[in-house]
């Protein structure tokens, strides 16, 4: 206004009318810097004659600009020796008409002026435009270096960085114009969000909240509910995060924010219904389809969460250790759908974020349980047990896997521990009573067994071990000459055997003991085509043994010798060919039957057998399937921010009128008096008198 006034005075002084051309400039850039950019336009192409006026072409370039005519201004623009800012205009001109590639081209062939940074600026956003940011940074960096005092530098430079995922750079820009601008400010809270450092982050919003400014005033409190959610105030982060939607009027992150915080206290049926009001409105929000997923898998609808997940996939970076709980979630959702393959990436991923996370460590162990690689599940379950002490069903798996390698003293104490965290834990009450009989804890261990099955009837594994501990209780009666007693307990052996088979007649391995029993009983055709029907190592070693028994020792040493060469580790094998073929099994069965409990033959197979020979039974057991509630923790991507505008020159100059109107003395005209002379004695009026009409 202040520069209206002065022109208007100085065109009122000054003014000819053969400067026409220097008014119309100067009221039409008058007009386009009150912003009345379209009759600043209309005034300046009003003149028909412009050519050989430079300057008056390139404020018309300028207004051309501001009117969003792009073409006309680069006609006006382009080469015009008026200003060193031609060369910017015009390539701005490019970037807000859209044409990216064709500015891109025009800045890399044309000369670059000096423009405090501005020709790097907008060089910048055009290679952001082109998905180019390694050189957009490049090129912020050159503006930055020539003049870092514009804001929009750094700005422009952190949310690149952001998006190239260089968080600690960012934070750095952010930083330095923290205190300059509130945007800024913004911005700097939400990098140090991405770089967890929510303490900060915390604090850096609260400054804002404190100050007058209330532009973004919705974006921080957003910010503090990811802030507080991060340091696991979760009721903290649930009361800003409602603040948000209000303030940002349901907004979609908002909202997420109060669902995930749900998520984290298990709250599934009231994080699911705010998960479906985002989607309802915007079913491409994959944030909201991601918590759904978390939450069908928190309410053990499997199918439904791996659609989700599989919705969601964008979202999982199997960089972000912050998901590890997503791959542990979707990990298990594949194993409990039978999708063993995709469970066990999905696991293996999650160990790879989070080696403590001993829900994938356990679940790595029950995929290699069911692909029988005991060994390798039983390393990822103890690893799993560093972590996770207070989880009986871990703990029966563990002392199960140890049963299978025969390490039974090292398994008492797992399943010890197991009972002791649940005493209702079948498999581990089970395997209790299995530790027990290889301890030599006969009685014990059969009262236990039946006080199970007394419970639980229908469970064909606690027949099954119960029958091996009767058989072994006959053997002891046999080698005290109770042989009465020692058919008894064969007997119900076999009730045992026969009652578990019935049960689980897919269970074939059950015949191997009962084979068993028919050998003691001498029945060795009914033992022999007992051990037939599940041909495993075991049953050829019992063969083996029967026919030892019998003094068929060809026979014998053939069965060992196919069992040898399945296992040739095997320690049973190895002791039995040795006793076979130095024929000394019966002064051991003898030595064996004398000895005491403290004896040289501790080992319950050995020291009750009947004739030397080890004789194997097979016992049975089952894995627990683990499930665990997850440590649900799922980060909303921080505010991100695409300011994406370019910066012109506007040098707008006006036009002297021309140099004749200055300095020019104009004559006054000399004042004469009038030469009239008046006679004497007559009136000064003259005329004819009107009469006065009624």
């Amino acid at each position: 206004m202040e520069l209206q006034k002065a022109y208007e005075a100085y065109h009122r002084i000054n003014y000819d009318r053969n400067d026409s051309l220097q008014r119309i400039n100067n009221e039409a850039v008058l007009q386009a810097l009150s912003g009345n950019h379209s009759k600043g336009l209309w005034l300046m192409e009003s003149m028909e004659t412009t050519e050989g006026n430079p300057r008056y072409i390139y404020n018309r370039g300028l207004i051309r600009l501001l009117s969003r005519h792009y073409a006309a201004a680069r006609g006006d623009l382009n080469n015009n020796p008026e200003s060193n800012y031609a060369a910017l205009n015009t390539l701005v001109s490019y970037g807000l008409e859209g044409q990216y590639e064709e500015g891109l081209a025009y800045a890399s062939q044309t000369p670059r002026s000096n423009t405090a940074g501005k020709w790097n600026y907008n060089t910048a956003l055009f290679y952001k435009a082109a998905n180019r940011a390694e050189e957009a940074v490049d090129e912020l960096t050159a503006a930055i270096r020539q003049k870092d005092k514009l804001i929009a530098y750094r700005l422009q430079r952190g949310d690149l960085l952001m998006q190239l995922g260089k968080d600690k750079r960012a934070v750095n820009d952010f930083e330095k114009v923290a205190r300059q601008h509130p945007k800024a400010q913004i911005r700097y809270a939400n990098a140090l969000l991405s770089l967890n450092r929510f303490g900060a982050a915390r604090h850096v919003f609260e400054q804002y909240i404190e100050s007058e400014d209330r532009t973004f005033r919705g974006n921080a409190y957003l910010g503090l509910g990811h802030a507080h959610y991060g340091l696991q105030q979760l009721n903290e982060a649930q009361r800003y995060y409602q603040l948000a939607a209000t303030a940002l009027k349901d907004d979609k992150a908002a909202l997420c924010g109060q669902g995930n915080v749900l998520l984290s206290k298990h709250e599934y049926a009231k994080a699911k219904g705010i998960y479906e009001r985002i989607l309802h409105s915007d079913t491409t929000y994959l944030s909201a389809y991601l918590g759904r997923a978390l939450v069908h898998y928190g309410m053990k609808h499997y199918d439904l969460a791996l659609e989700d997940f599989a919705r969601a996939e964008p979202l999982i970076d199997e960089n972000n250790r912050a998901l590890a709980d997503v791959f542990v979630s979707r990990g298990y959702s594949h194993y409990y759908t039978r999708k063993a393959a995709a469970a066990q990436q999905d696991f293996q991923k999650a160990i790879r974020l989070d080696g403590a996370r001993y829900e994938a460590l356990a679940g790595m162990s029950g995929v290699l349980i069911d692909q029988r690689r005991f060994s390798e599940a039983g390393q990822y379950l103890s690893k799993a047990l560093n972590y996770e002490k207070t989880y009986d069903r871990m703990w029966s798996n563990y002392g199960n896997l140890l049963m299978h390698f025969d390490m039974f003293t090292k398994s008492y104490d797992v399943f010890k521990k197991a009972i002791r965290l649940n005493p209702a834990n079948l498999k581990a009450q089970n395997g209790w009573g299995v530790v027990m009989l290889e301890n030599d804890q006969l009685d014990k261990s059969v009262t236990l067994f039946d006080s199970l099955i007394k419970e639980n009837p229908t469970i064909p594994y606690l027949l099954n071990n119960r029958g091996i501990v009767q058989a072994y209780l006959g053997n002891r009666h046999e080698q005290r000459m109770q042989r009465l007693d020692a058919d008894i307990r064969y007997q119900q052996a076999q009730n045992d055997f026969n009652e578990a088979m019935r049960m689980a007649p897919s269970r074939k391995f059950y015949n191997v003991n009962q084979g068993n029993v028919y050998r003691y009983w001498e029945k060795y055709d009914e033992a022999q085509q007992s051990y037939k029907i599940h041909q495993d190592k075991s049953a050829l070693n019992n063969t083996g043994v029967l026919y030892a028994g019998m003094e068929r020792m060809k026979d014998a040493k053939y069965y060992l010798g196919v069992a040898l060469e399945i296992d040739s580790a095997h320690k049973v094998f190895q002791f039995n060919m040795a006793l076979l073929q130095n024929g000394k099994h019966k002064e051991l069965a003898k030595a064996v039957a004398s000895a005491r409990d403290d004896g040289p033959y501790s080992d319950i197979s050995i020291k009750y057998s009947r004739d030397g020979f080890v004789t194997i039974y097979l016992y049975d057991y089952e894995y627990d399937t683990l499930y665990f509630p997850g440590r649900h923790y799922l980060p909303l991507p921080v505010d991100t921010y695409t300011e994406d505008y370019f910066i012109p020159e506007f040098d707008f100059k006006l036009m002297p009128y021309a140099p004749k109107k200055f300095g020019i003395r104009r004559e006054k005209k000399p004042k004469y008096k009038s030469q009239r002379v008046n006679m004497p004695g007559r009136s000064r009026k003259s005329g004819t008198r009107c009469p006065i009409i009624f």
